[in-house]
């Protein structure tokens, strides 16, 4: 059977995000998208700092607000981003991209997978960071995408080693 899981395990995610969408997979309950209402994220506490969520309840979708981030995201902001706008925050190499990617999950209701790599010179000087997410969305009512959940992790590597970008839209699938 194909689910998220096993798709992202073919792009190369890591062990958390892979996790991660066998967490999501279980609960998608026959649905083609969970409801973020109903996931118990205490089952994963784990993974929790490298979460986050989007909020699209506000603007049709185009006002894409932090509704949680975990630790691990706050501290790569630098401040907590809870409440915050993902357009105001977003910025690096590739943020054009990936912003258009993860709007796709609310238009096109599929998840993206995204990689990318970005140099930060005031957090380690010479280190870049590769960075790997899976945005998944989430509905209430299995039409509407009023959420969607993802999962982030920051990968140290060489400077030099600059990735290309990476954007995957994964197919839907059901239980």
């Amino acid at each position: 059977m194909v689910n998220y899981a096993s798709q992202i395990a073919e792009l190369g995610a890591t062990a958390k995000h892979i996790a991660f969408c066998e967490f999501i997979d279980a609960n998608l309950n026959g649905a083609a998208m969970p409801d973020y209402k109903s996931l118990d994220l205490m089952k994963i506490p784990h993974l929790v700092p490298n979460i986050w969520v989007l909020d699209a309840r506000e603007g049709g979708g185009k006002e894409l607000k932090f509704l949680f981030t975990g630790t691990v995201i706050d501290r790569h902001f630098g401040r907590n981003m809870m409440g915050g706008y993902l357009a105001k925050n977003y910025a690096g190499n590739y943020a054009k991209e990936v912003y258009a990617a993860y709007c796709s999950v609310f238009a096109d209701k599929k998840p993206v997978y995204t990689e990318r790599s970005d140099y930060y010179p005031d957090v380690e000087p010479e280190v870049e960071r590769r960075i790997k997410v899976i945005l998944l969305p989430c509905s209430s009512n299995g039409e509407i995408v009023d959420f969607a959940i993802g999962l982030t992790t920051f990968e140290k590597t060489d400077r030099n080693v600059l990735g290309e970008l990476i954007i995957a839209e994964l197919s839907v699938t059901t239980p």
